[in-house]
């Protein structure tokens, strides 16, 4: 049987820490006026919160 892998000479390396990469998270009074996808302004319809630029959708219940 034939191994598709090469052989590992060098141990696996350690991942990279990237800091500053996540954000805290956004609070809910922020969410009704913010994208948290872009950070763009949404808008409010009905019972639903809507970016204009990227067009991230939610729903009014999970704010």
């Amino acid at each position: 049987m034939t191994d598709d892998h090469p052989p590992h000479d060098k141990p696996p390396r350690q991942p990279r820490i990237i800091y500053g990469a996540v954000k805290p998270p956004i609070p809910n009074y922020t969410l009704s006026t913010v994208c948290p996808n872009c950070e763009a302004p949404t808008v409010r319809r009905a019972c639903k919160v809507r970016c204009e630029r990227c067009g991230f959708m939610w729903d009014c219940s999970e704010l």
